[in-house]
């Protein structure tokens, strides 16, 4: 899907994304879509034009919420299904979050932001 888009399937490569990315994208801000519904897929491009603006950006489509644990969903996307993605800095926290009501461009480059001003 290219550099700044990866499709995860199973839990392994999942965790790769969680830490950080793998070894040649170590040190990317990660943005977390869950889902595979119309929303998510209106906002998938957005998300794309968004991390293609800064060099160490990358968008992970998870589309199979399982993969997820109830925990882990809770800590990056809270309760519900309002938030559809979540942005995880280099430091590993979650900094920044999109909603079904903001999903434009705009809003994933300010999401993209918010966790990379935590993480500095």
């Amino acid at each position: 899907m290219g550099p700044w888009m990866v499709d995860v399937t199973d839990r392994t490569e999942l965790d790769l994304w969680l830490e950080g990315g793998p070894p040649y994208r170590a040190g990317s801000t990660v943005m977390l879509v869950r889902g595979d519904d119309s929303d998510v897929r209106s906002f998938l491009p957005n998300a794309l034009d968004a991390a293609k603006e800064g060099t160490k950006r990358v968008v992970v489509w998870v589309k199979e919420s399982s993969l997820l644990s109830e925990s882990e969903q809770k800590e990056l996307f809270g309760k519900g299904e309002r938030v559809l993605a979540s942005v995880i800095g280099i430091d590993g926290r979650a900094g920044g979050w999109i909603t079904r009501d903001r999903l434009r461009v705009e809003d994933a480059v300010f999401a993209f932001s918010e966790a990379e001003d935590i993480s500095a």
